[in-house]
């Protein structure tokens, strides 16, 4: 479930984050760098996407659905990104918590 707030620095986005998501969180600091002020997080136990990013005077700290997330990175991320391995790699886990490996079913063609 999405979750939004605003707080005064970043310590407090952050310690917020971490009370709220628990243990397992990701860090996702290669792709964070292409995205301004932002500071990212992979929940992959609930698929939620952690961000927190200065907003005029206070930081905003919001939770996502990774697919969200993905559409936000395709709006508002320096496309340098896509030619950096550590911010790909970082694009690459919010994928795999979207599609996990064993999610999917391979079909094969083939007569009946």
């Amino acid at each position: 479930m999405p979750f939004f707030t605003h707080v005064q620095t970043a310590d407090e986005a952050d310690a917020m984050i971490a009370d709220l998501a628990g243990q397992g969180l990701y860090p996702l600091d290669a792709l964070s760098r292409h995205l301004g002020t932002a500071r990212l997080s992979l929940d992959p136990e609930r698929k939620e996407v952690w961000w927190a990013a200065l907003d005029r005077e206070a930081w905003a700290v919001e939770s996502t659905t990774p697919g969200r997330f993905l559409d936000l990175i395709s709006e508002h991320a320096d496309p340098a990104w896509t030619s950096e391995p550590l911010a790909c790699a970082d694009y690459r886990r919010i994928l795999d918590t979207l599609l996990p490996a064993g999610g999917f079913v391979e079909h094969r063609g083939g007569s009946a």
